[in-house]
């Protein structure tokens, strides 16, 4: 089955994806289509139950896929972590009630999701939001601005974080589910990113939004547990799209140093180029291994999985950030134009220092893992 799965994901992305690949990334085009094959071909079911209509597989078969299609396109990559990870939200931390309503068209791509919890002044501190819900009757009226959503304007499904409680910290935060046409709820401008323009991203206005109680996922409190949840399966995910970054970076750079001639001889042959093409090999390598592993203890339920899957997000990160770096260097003037795919994969390395937590917050948990671990 794993390898079917592969290859079916190679064939999609080389068909679907790899014609269109600047337009998709460069101008956002092409990106409904693909989600509807997406989701016909059943990568968005992947991970998800049977029983809400999803094909049960694996963490690590849905860490392989993610890793293929992040080759292709950051773009596609980003928007299907985003979207599962509000469908990981309800499935985590949904009443069953809710988890029948709305997984089954999240898991087939009917519904598109956003997962909201950053905000201007919280990010890497979750327990700072200010966006507030309060309790009115058999409603839920919610007030606040979510920053850097993706998917933001594209989602028809929006699982936001606010405080119910404000005196618990981040004991008081509650998810509720949001809907695009809800009132009052409006998406701000798309953001103008240092990279994946074509990648929907803007901030959130809650303005009075007024929503029934039915749409409180779980219970109040639950959020920060749901938000621990999600995003340790989340790192996962960017790990993955991190190590398929990288991994088309090494594949540019040894098809180009074979192709590029100086002083009579392919670039390859020098012993230079052969060092950077090594080191650059043997850190995807080492990527690849870990951001497995984290998935392999995620399947298993292992206690240290959220460890694992920070040092897995942590360290793909930085690969994908060393080895576009060296792509770019190989590449010498020509990795600094635009017309060379390794320009626009240096800029888009970085968000994977960023999201899902940066990899400051991810030394944080690994070291607070350790400390317990050894004490």
């Amino acid at each position: 089955m794993e390898n079917e799965v592969l290859t079916a994901t190679h064939d999609f992305c080389k068909k679907y994806i790899q014609p269109y690949e600047k337009e998709i990334d460069l101008d956002g085009e092409f990106i409904k289509e693909i989600l509807k094959e997406l989701s016909s071909h059943g990568f968005m079911a992947l991970p998800f139950p049977k029983k809400y209509g999803g094909l049960e597989q694996s963490t690590i078969l849905y860490s392989k896929t993610a890793t293929i299609i992040s080759q292709y396109s950051g773009t596609i990559a980003s928007i299907l972590g985003a979207h599962c990870l509000a469908a990981f939200s309800v499935l985590f931390g949904g009443g069953e009630e809710q988890k029948e309503k709305y997984l089954p068209d999240l898991i087939k791509g009917r519904l598109i999701g956003s997962f909201a919890l950053t905000e201007q002044n919280a990010g890497s501190d979750p327990a700072s939001i200010e966006t507030e819900a309060i309790r009115d009757g058999n409603f839920y009226i919610l007030n606040g601005t979510k920053a850097f959503t993706t998917n933001a304007g594209l989602s028809d499904l929006y699982i936001v974080m606010a405080k119910t409680d404000k005196e618990r910290g981040a004991r008081g935060i509650s998810a509720f589910i949001v809907e695009r046409e809800d009132k009052d709820f409006v998406i701000g401008r798309q953001e103008k990113k240092m990279a994946l323009p074509g990648l929907p991203n803007a901030s959130l206005l809650l303005n009075g939004v007024r929503i029934p109680k039915e749409r409180l996922l779980g219970r109040e409190g639950a959020g920060f547990i749901i938000t621990k949840k999600v995003l340790d399966i989340g790192r996962v995910a960017a790990a993955s799209a991190a190590v398929g970054l990288a991994k088309r970076a090494l594949i540019e750079s040894v098809r180009y140093s074979k192709q590029r001639e100086q002083f009579g001889k392919p670039i390859s042959s020098f012993e230079m180029i052969q060092s950077h093409v090594a080191d650059m090999g043997t850190k995807v390598e080492a990527a690849e291994l870990l951001t497995l592993k984290a998935a392999e203890a995620a399947d298993q339920k292992q206690r240290d999985a959220a460890k694992i899957a920070a040092m897995a997000k942590y360290f793909a990160a930085q690969v994908a950030v060393d080895v576009s770096r060296l792509a770019v260097q190989i590449f010498g003037g020509y990795g600094f134009i635009q017309d060379y795919v390794v320009e626009r994969l240096y800029r888009e390395a970085k968000m994977y220092e960023i999201i899902e937590g940066t990899n400051e917050i991810q030394k944080l948990i690994i070291a607070n893992a350790l400390l317990k671990e050894m004490e």
